[in-house]
């Protein structure tokens, strides 16, 4: 029988191994899976993920001084842009100015996204640390707070691990921008 032809009867029936099991059938098979997605993997610890994956936020500060000084090799032009594109590796061809404009401000974007949700939860842990703290000391019992005191309370520790990141007036800049945010917000919403 020639090999077009088996193919051809073969073709509904399950393929089997050596050993007479089927192989395509799927039973006890490894599916990967997504541990962002499942929560079999376990609870993500932000924190302990930061101390372990620390050096990574150095190794995207050298990226993003790279790439700067890549944009400002592409806007030089002349022999100065073209020595400073030579210096930096750029004379193969790869890339182009609006790809390094795209990934400088991707990375610039994910950075302080990151140092955002640094201070976040460092308020949050201030707050809860400081709840425990009260009832340890006997000032409260255990209660738990609704959800419009916790917000309040960790706006409150946000603006001060602000204050001592920059001083009063980052939390004032802070304080500005979230009103000029609700502004516009409460213009959008008016008919």
């Amino acid at each position: 029988m020639s090999s077009k032809r088996r193919d051809y009867f073969a073709r509904g029936r399950p393929d089997l191994n050596s050993s007479g099991i089927g192989v395509s059938i799927g039973a006890n098979k490894y599916k990967s899976r997504d541990p962002r997605m499942v929560s079999l993997s376990g609870h993500l610890d932000a924190d302990a993920f930061d101390k372990r994956y620390g050096f990574l936020d150095d190794v995207q500060d050298k990226e993003i001084e790279l790439l700067q000084r890549r944009v400002n090799a592409w806007k030089k032009s002349g022999k100065k842009g073209q020595k400073e594109r030579k210096k930096l590796g750029m004379m193969g061809g790869g890339g182009s100015l609006e790809e390094d404009k795209e990934e400088l401000i991707r990375l610039t974007q994910e950075r302080a996204e990151r140092k955002k949700a640094t201070v976040v939860r460092a308020a949050k842990r201030s707050v809860k640390q400081k709840m425990r703290e009260d009832v340890a000391a006997g000032k409260r019992a255990a209660y738990y707070p609704k959800r419009k005191e916790i917000r309040r309370m960790e706006a409150e520790a946000k603006y001060e691990e602000i204050r001592k990141r920059g001083g009063d007036d980052a939390v004032n800049k802070a304080i500005e921008k979230r009103r000029k945010k609700n502004v516009s917000k409460a213009a959008k919403s008016m008919p």
